[in-house]
């Protein structure tokens, strides 16, 4: 599945009826200074988090082997301990996938076959991800959270920044961004401590418009257990190579 997939952004959107932002000339509106700055804001709040867990419903459009393209809906929900802990569960998006990390060794299991892989990779949570897609093709949902860029980098070559007032995600008072960059359309809404309720995505280089959507429930306060960063397989499941799972496909 690809990294880039979400709901189009108008679809996503259109039922928040943010408020509408401050007029000004073409140029103030294509780089609004709250939407750069929010980048930098929400960085800093993501680096700054320790322990927590984080909930995400998604919904997805994504290419098939086929060609074809399909929506999907699911849920993932990361347990995390910075550095270098993870537990990710990922249900109903066209693939279920458990994926755990412990700082060493990422182990990925595959509940629908019974079967998964483990490699020892020492490293942080951004080296985690990456060494997971390059291995399995599987991109973790919402990833970006983990290696969350400076707002210089997000920015780079980007065509729009926009802030376009507040909306209501799940009962909470966000701000609402948009940006758009080498094809790529997506927003942040953002709450007053700077944590992302929700990202939306959309590759508008692709007719199919491939993206996705995600409103995200975060606890700070968790506290997850030790058990949880580690990984025993179950009763009967069987150990594969890393690059079985492309094999297996959905």
């Amino acid at each position: 599945m690809k990294a880039i997939a979400l709901v189009l952004a108008l679809t996503c959107t259109a039922a928040l009826a943010p408020t509408a932002a401050r007029q000004g000339t073409p140029a103030e509106r294509a780089f609004d200074p709250k939407a750069v700055k929010a980048l930098a804001q929400i960085g800093t709040k993501l680096r700054g988090l320790r322990e927590y867990t984080v909930s995400a419903e998604l919904q997805t459009r994504a290419p098939l082997a086929s060609g074809e393209y399909r929506d999907f809906r699911g849920n993932v929900r990361y347990q995390v301990r910075t550095p270098d802990r993870l537990h990710a569960s990922i249900r109903g998006i066209g693939f279920d996938r458990d994926v755990v990390f412990d700082g060493r060794t990422i182990a990925v299991f595959s509940p629908a076959q019974n079967t998964y892989a483990r490699i020892e990779a020492p490293g942080t949570l951004a080296t985690m991800v990456s060494e997971v897609e390059q291995r399995t093709g599987l991109a973790i949902p919402i990833a970006q959270l983990f290696h969350w860029d400076d707002q210089a980098r997000l920015l780079e070559g980007a065509e729009r920044a926009t802030y376009s007032g507040q909306a209501l995600v799940g009962g909470r008072d966000c701000a609402h961004y948009s940006y758009k960059k080498a094809g790529v359309a997506w927003e942040v809404f953002a709450d007053a401590q700077h944590l992302p309720c929700k990202l939306a995505f959309v590759d508008t280089r692709d007719p199919n418009l491939p993206g996705y959507s995600a409103e995200l429930t975060w606890d700070e306060r968790a506290r997850v257990p030790d058990a949880a960063f580690v990984f025993e397989p179950p009763a009967g499941a069987n150990e594969i190579a890393w690059d079985r799972f492309k094999a297996q496909g959905q």
